[in-house]
């Protein structure tokens, strides 16, 4: 059988941390992806569950045993539905360490979608996330290219923060974003930025359309939407 004939994977997403940004997420693929007919495009299961605990909270309280268990319960959930799991959230993946093996299996952490980007860049690539995230040193440990990554100072932390919590998560429109993210990456001297947020996914999808923006954006969602079967693919 011709590998374009093959039955879609299926792709688990364990969403709803923020469930704007999750559907999204499933319209970027059906979008990257057109097919003469529906029955051949990719297949995507969605868990859009804004009840998940507050990640950068249960950090800071150090109530940590409250998402561990929801993820893990969420992803025992999908396992038998799914070839491959993300995980809707970049800060929620500090858990994944806590949990077992078995209900991780599947899970494609963003940390090495973006690690293979990173590889091809000539620049450094500023990295916008939360103060979760970042305290947690995702990035900087899940990435073997941790060298090409720019940290902001913590005043500008609080600034991505407010971007994040103020303007993405709040539904206002995401290029209002652009002026800031603008500014930090001439401070930090490169036009590259990683999506260390998910919600800066609805950055990245203007600036794709864009096509002639100087920003360039390393965001795991728009990676696994254009590269969604050799991804997702079992034993890929």
């Amino acid at each position: 059988m011709n590998v374009a004939d093959q039955p879609s994977p299926t792709l688990g997403i364990l969403g709803g941390m923020g469930p704007v940004v999750s559907a999204e997420f499933v319209r970027t693929i059906y979008e990257y992806n057109p097919k003469p007919a529906e029955q051949a495009a990719p297949q995507v299961i969605l868990f859009s569950l804004p009840s998940a605990p507050d990640r950068n909270e249960s950090i800071y309280t150090k109530n940590e045993g409250r998402l561990r268990v929801f993820m893990e319960t969420q992803l025992r959930r999908l396992d038998p539905l799914c070839d491959r799991i993300l995980i809707g959230c970049c800060t929620a993946h500090y858990s994944l360490l806590s949990i077992t093996s078995e209900a991780r299996r599947k899970v494609l952490p963003i940390m090495s979608i973006v690690d293979r980007e990173l590889e091809k860049i000539d620049e450094p690539a500023l990295l916008l996330a939360t103060l979760g995230t970042y305290d947690k040193a995702l990035f900087r440990e899940g990435c073997r290219n941790a060298d090409r990554i720019v940290e902001p100072d913590r005043t500008d932390r609080e600034v991505i923060m407010a971007l994040i919590f103020d303007v993405l998560k709040k539904g206002k429109e995401p290029y209002m974003a652009l002026p800031t993210i603008e500014r930090l990456l001439d401070k930090y001297g490169t036009r590259t930025f990683i999506s260390g947020c998910t919600e800066f996914h609805l950055v990245a999808k203007i600036l794709d359309a864009r096509k002639s923006s100087s920003i360039r954006a390393i965001d795991a969602f728009c990676i696994v939407a254009r590269d969604f079967y050799d991804i997702v693919r079992p034993g890929t």
